[in-house]
């Protein structure tokens, strides 16, 4: 029990080292953005991927360095307009499968637009909540 308690104390000294000692509203996004990157480069130390690790070392930079909310922001609206050029493109090809006539391209089409449009809905979801962080 006694090892369970210190270790618990060292967890949380360790995750709350890793964390400013007060974050701003300014810097919410890139605080969270930053802690995703560090949880990232943990698990890729722990797989023993130093090729990884090292990537993962220079984004936590540019993110200490360069981070805002609003490039957070405009990072996930171009994630949200991206996804959704590739839905209309996906539409594009449905429309032109189903004018072929051919039953298995049409259900390939299908899925793929299935799986923009979802992918579109998540990204979206991503920056609504993003958003939401950031409001008064």
């Amino acid at each position: 029990m006694k090892h369970r308690g210190s270790t618990l104390k060292a967890l949380l000294l360790v995750s709350t080292s890793a964390l400013p000692l007060m974050a701003s509203a300014d810097d919410a996004l890139c605080e969270q953005k930053a802690a995703e990157v560090r949880a990232q480069r943990e698990h890729a130390q722990a797989q023993g991927n130093a090729h990884r690790v090292e990537g993962l070392e220079r984004a936590l930079a540019a993110i200490e360095q360069d981070c805002s909310n609003e490039s957070v922001l405009e990072d996930a609206r171009e994630d949200v307009r991206e996804r959704l050029a590739d839905v209309q493109t996906r539409q594009a090809e449905f429309e032109q499968a189903m004018q072929s006539g051919d039953e298995s391209d049409v259900r390939k089409r299908r899925l793929k637009l299935e799986e923009a449009t979802l992918e579109l809905e998540e990204d979206t979801e991503a920056l609504n909540a993003l958003t939401r962080q950031v409001e008064p």
